[in-house]
């Protein structure tokens, strides 16, 4: 079970507990007293023995029944409180973490913003070379190593599209280190990629 959730049972727990202790040893005999206070007794003396004695009563064996039922509303109260708590910490701590994912999605954009501009200006001088170098080379290998620069000038146009349109941040594990996790761009890149062989491909 998680941490997070046992702490959540013991403290609605704690909620339903102190109901039922309230309940039993407060409400119940402030009840008691409101009851003696009705005009159906008539002048009350003022002494404060009475007022003890009325209070003792509470928990004579004779009212353990009603005792028990103003326990039991106490500890259904302290319940409902305690749902009522736990759902507002939850919620707080959703706001909070959604937050955080929105100043570090908008942080990477800040930061894909800068480093697009100057990987775009290299990257457009490296596919463009490598493409009059193809229209001037016959070797086939080395129309092969030209063809190879252009598809990777391609995919790192699709990283940057990616990243700067990313509108959720997921990761995965990084494949040569188990702790480091990298961006998942798997989905987003294959269709990007998929649009610019289209392109290219209606183009010639």
């Amino acid at each position: 079970m998680p941490i997070a959730s046992t702490k959540g049972r013991i403290l609605q727990l704690g909620f339903s507990l102190a109901g039922i202790v309230i309940g039993y040893f407060l409400v119940h005999p402030l009840a008691m007293w409101a009851y003696t206070l009705g005009p159906q007794h008539g002048p009350l003396p003022r002494d404060l023995a009475f007022w003890g004695r009325e209070w003792l009563l509470a928990f004579s064996p004779g009212m353990i029944h009603m005792g028990a039922a103003f326990a039991f509303m106490g500890g259904v109260a302290g319940f409902c409180l305690g749902a009522w708590y736990l759902q507002k910490e939850r919620a707080t701590a959703a706001k909070i973490d959604s937050e955080k994912r929105l100043a570090a999605l908008e942080t990477l954009r800040e930061l894909m913003v800068t480093l697009a501009h100057h990987i775009r200006n290299s990257n457009m001088v490296i596919g463009g070379f490598s493409a009059r170098l193809s229209k001037h080379i016959a070797d086939p290998e080395l129309q092969r190593q030209l063809q190879a620069v252009r598809q990777a000038c391609r995919e790192i146009d699709a990283v940057i599209d990616s990243l700067q349109n990313l509108t959720e941040i997921s990761t995965v594990k990084y494949i040569t280190d188990g702790q480091a996790r990298i961006i998942d761009l798997k989905n987003e890149l294959e269709a990007r990629l998929a649009v610019k062989a289209s392109e290219e491909k209606n183009e010639s």
